[in-house]
């Protein structure tokens, strides 16, 4: 008998809010944010960088990244899609969403525009003067500050505050975020976890649940360090010399 599946109200009854403690390097921010998404229950996460990096989407290169933003430690490539990001400034986040067999969540456009409708609440609250894009911007090419797209957060100038990458896997979702250009007021990782769901559960030390360092090696050894994973070609056909 075929399970009827059924799209899932947006907005989850809780939300854990990890203040990551630790600097890592950005192969291990992107497996610990796999491994969050992986769980099964949403969270929100927020963390720096252990060196100056430059993230680019599933599908780009470093090639292309060291081109657009020179003099990075590390390119890396995330599991998102998205635009190549300078993380040597700005506030870096993950909201996760759980996989729940026999339900799905809407579009990604839509939870696009309420994960940057929360943040948008948190950043005003903290001092921010934003609002949220209503249409795409003119294409800017590959650097993702230079072309803001639908639900982007900008200023009153139009200039973009806030982007993010999506990915779902087996039903759940990840979506990294990266907010720039802006000063929000300490607190603001509170807000915003409030503003995703009613009930705000925290954690805090070095591991968000038991067995995460292990674990979070053990990601990056297999996969984001790995040759397959860092190959320019990222198993499409290499470019012609």
């Amino acid at each position: 008998m075929q399970m009827q599946t059924q799209q899932r109200d947006v907005l989850p009854g809780a939300i854990t809010l990890w203040i990551d403690p630790v600097p890592r390097s950005g192969y291990r921010n992107m497996a610990a944010d796999e491994l969050l998404a992986r769980r099964g229950e949403a969270w929100l996460r927020i963390y720096t960088w252990e060196r100056p990096a430059v993230s680019f989407g599933y599908f780009d290169t470093a090639t292309e990244a060291a081109s657009i933003f020179p003099g990075a430690e590390e390119y890396i490539r995330r599991w998102t899609g998205g635009g190549i990001v300078d993380h040597r400034i700005g506030y870096t986040y993950t909201v996760t969403l759980p996989g729940m067999e026999g339900v799905m969540y809407p579009p990604a456009d839509q939870l696009y525009l309420w994960i940057h409708g929360a943040l948008a609440t948190a950043l005003q609250q903290s001092g921010v003067e934003c609002t949220l894009l209503t249409e795409d911007a003119p294409d800017g090419g590959r650097a993702c500050w230079a072309s803001p797209v639908k639900s982007d957060i900008v200023n009153a100038a139009g200039h973009k505050l806030a982007g993010a990458g999506q990915r779902r896997y087996k039903g759940a979702v990840l979506h990294q975020g990266l907010i720039q250009q802006c000063s929000p007021a300490a607190g603001w990782p509170q807000k915003q976890a409030r503003a995703l769901a009613p009930e705000v559960n925290v954690v805090e030390g070095l591991e968000p649940f038991p067995g995460f360092n292990g674990a979070l090696e053990e990601l990056c050894r297999t996969k984001y360090e790995s040759a397959e994973w860092n190959d320019e070609s990222h198993g499409r056909r290499k470019p012609s010399r």
